[in-house]
């Protein structure tokens, strides 16, 4: 009879935990947008998202937002050539379209209800572009075949944004880079 009793106390301590888990699993599938054809050539692949500045240039508050979202996927009150940033691509979905803008300063920020910054000096840097539509098929077909991520790098300039992409891989511990493309050519970083 003890066994049973503790079967059924166990049961019912992880109820809670078990509807927990499939509370954010149905809630994180139904934030998933839908794909277009041309981002749909892309899902599942490795994305790794790179971001600095071209040499000399500051920007302040800087937002990077995906397809008319209202929240920004990545947010940096100082973005310069030296302070590069390169991490997971947060959504794992290459957007059609990203606007990038960026602040006259970042000191006039607050935090919303979900823990992001949020800027509200006035913008000085304002720019949308296509993303997914310029990585070529030859790029996608390249990763799907030998395996490797695709970078996605945005260098931010006083008058715009240059986009441009590669394929990483890893040899001996080390990224290696092939097939840039795009508004610069570099795979150093």
């Amino acid at each position: 009879m003890p066994n049973i009793k503790r079967f059924f106390v166990k049961t019912l301590a992880l109820l809670p935990v078990a509807a927990l888990l499939s509370a954010c699993k149905a809630t994180a599938m139904g934030q998933r947008p839908q794909l277009s054809p041309t981002q749909k050539r892309m899902d599942g692949m490795g994305l790794t998202l790179v971001v600095d500045a071209v040499e000399g240039a500051e920007m302040l508050g800087v937002e990077f937002f995906a397809d008319g979202n209202e929240f920004p996927f990545f947010a940096k009150s100082r973005m310069v050539r030296t302070n590069r940033e390169i991490m997971a691509f947060p959504s794992g979905v290459v957007p059609e379209r990203v606007r990038v803008t960026w602040r006259k300063n970042a000191s006039e920020g607050f935090y919303d209800k979900q823990g992001r910054i949020r800027y509200s000096a006035p913008i000085v840097g304002d720019y949308t572009f296509p993303v997914a539509s310029r990585i070529p098929e030859e790029v996608v077909r390249e990763i799907r075949k030998n395996g490797g991520g695709l970078r996605l790098k945005f260098r931010l300039k006083p008058d715009g944004v240059l986009f441009g992409w590669d394929i990483e891989r890893f040899s001996g511990g080390l990224p290696r880079h092939s097939m840039p493309g795009g508004d610069f050519l570099e795979t150093w970083y």
